[in-house]
């Protein structure tokens, strides 16, 4: 398993959120106190195999988080080390991962899994060994459900799903939806999908299937476009999704595609074809919020890395943000445990969190993947409050 400590700095900061904090803001240059004792967070993410580029997106926005936290003077005077461990996407890697961390490293907290799958298969280990979890983007309703210490900073499938079904049902009346069998998330999110669907007078006419690593999907198309739908939901990732839009193109699949966050990358993107364009997909984040909060992320992100951040760097940054105010609580698991339980109001980049038994409660928004400048990026289109 890939393992390193971070424990940087930048020229400038923002502050690290409180418990109960309002907006980021500049923070002036200082550093941890002189022989401070660092406090040790566990990351567990996939930086390697087929979701690597997601597992990567999360950690530089988590690092982030850290430098400017760490930049501000840490948690009271004491810096926050990162010790980041490749769970490869894999649910045993996943559960070995979180072990050492929670046991033999000793940290605080752990930020990951990224994937419901992995988040899900943690939750016997982490009630044990009573080190709180926050996934950034496991979004399956049982990730938290009657757990004490699962957290997520992404809001669920329920609330995800009903979000895409309310507008997909006001264009079309006739949907169909493609699941990946092999993934906890395209369940739950295709099952939330459908009920909401149905519930606004909608009609699910194809419900097809394929498992991970499949390359052709044709058969599932066809059946699909034979069924009369308007809108085809597919809650996926790559490198199955990209393939599924290039070739909904291919057998003439004329059907609105609508996804969830996992479309919100760019290899789906900007790796899709051009079938991809007027799709929509529910998000957590998006570059146009004008909130301080939002602009004071943008402007660190860019100036370290020149581009502008995603869905998952936002996420990732969140799920820092939320264990840095709970950090403030105390630094023992415990005192995490509970700081991320008491957290209200948080004004986080991707929304204002109250964390409600595990949940992030906050708003969703929908994005349309529109072409700009000879690409493809997301369009800001509707903000819903939970």
């Amino acid at each position: 398993m890939l393992r390193f400590q971070i424990a940087g700095s930048l020229p400038k900061a923002i502050l690290a959120v409180s418990l109960m904090s309002s907006l980021p803001g500049m923070a002036q240059e200082q550093s941890p106190a002189p022989g401070a004792r660092a406090i040790k967070v566990g990351i567990s993410l996939p930086l390697s195999g087929a979701l690597a580029a997601y597992g990567k997106s999360t950690l530089e926005g988590i690092r982030l988080r850290i430098e400017q936290a760490n930049t501000a003077g840490g948690i009271q005077g004491a810096p926050v080390t990162l010790i980041v461990e490749d769970n490869q996407g894999d649910a045993t890697a996943g559960i070995n991962a979180y072990n050492k961390l929670a046991g033999s490293d000793k940290v605080a907290a752990v930020i990951g899994p990224i994937t419901s799958t992995a988040a899900l298969a943690v939750r016997r280990a982490a009630a044990k060994q009573k080190v709180p979890v926050v996934s950034p983007t496991a979004t399956n309703d049982k990730v938290t459900q009657g757990h004490d210490y699962l957290f997520r900073t992404c809001f669920n499938d329920s609330f995800q799903g009903r979000i895409i079904a309310s507008f997909a049902v006001r264009e079309h009346k006739q949907a169909a939806t493609l699941i990946d069998m092999n993934s906890d998330y395209s369940k739950g999110l295709a099952r939330s999908f459908r009920e909401a669907f149905t519930a606004a007078g909608g009609s699910l006419v194809a419900e097809e299937k394929y498992q991970q690593k499949d390359t052709d999907f044709g058969v599932q198309l066809k059946r699909i476009k034979d069924s009369g739908a308007g809108i085809v939901f597919i809650p996926g990732y790559p490198p199955e999704l990209p393939l599924i839009i290039k070739q909904a193109k291919a057998i003439g699949l004329t059907a609105r595609l609508c996804g969830a966050d996992g479309w919100d990358n760019e290899t789906v993107i900007n790796g899709s074809g051009d079938h991809v364009a007027n799709s929509l997909l529910v998000g957590a984040f998006s570059a146009e919020d004008q909130r301080p909060a939002v602009q004071s992320f943008l402007a660190a992100y860019q100036k370290q890395h020149r581009t502008t951040p995603g869905t998952f760097e936002a996420l990732g940054y969140d799920s820092a943000s939320l264990v840095l105010a709970a950090l403030r609580h105390g630094t023992t698991p415990a005192d995490v445990q509970q700081g991320l339980a008491a957290i209200r109001d948080l004004e986080a980049v991707t929304g204002k969190i109250t964390m409600r038994n595990g949940d992030a409660i906050k708003s969703a928004i929908i994005l349309k993947i529109v072409k700009t400048d000879g690409k493809y990026a997301t369009k800001y289109v509707d903000t819903v409050n939970p």
